[in-house]
């Protein structure tokens, strides 16, 4: 990822900026500006959005938000913490490629998934 433009640079800014204008009640997750890989292995300068054992549906909005049609689209196992699960999906803003991850407690995740369905 060489010889990126201002305009690369800063698209994820604004992005994350537009949302957060929209919706001002909105808790924020950690936000990281870098590559970001999706199915095909592609990368490019998008945002990575890092929740820890976020609170009911705030995952699940800024999945919609981020045009995200299934927010446990690459959901797994954790490798890191026991009976705790890695949500993770993938979506687009203003042109921008989003990623969300979110650390839940393996049965807060079941709860959510079953009150989905």
């Amino acid at each position: 990822m060489t010889d990126l433009t201002m305009r690369d640079l800063l698209a994820p800014v604004a992005a994350i900026a537009l949302i957060a204008q929209a919706n001002p009640d909105l808790p924020v997750p950690r936000i990281d500006l870098g590559p970001v890989y999706d199915d095909t292995d592609a990368h490019r300068i998008g945002v990575q959005l890092y929740f820890d054992r976020p609170s009911t549906g705030t995952y699940e909005r800024w999945a919609a938000l981020i045009g995200s049609e299934n927010p446990d689209s690459h959901t797994r196992p954790s490798n890191a913490y026991p009976n705790a699960i890695v949500r993770r999906t993938y979506g687009t803003y203003a042109g921008v490629v989003i990623e969300a991850v979110a650390h839940q407690d393996d049965t807060a995740a079941a709860a959510v998934t079953a009150e989905a369905a």
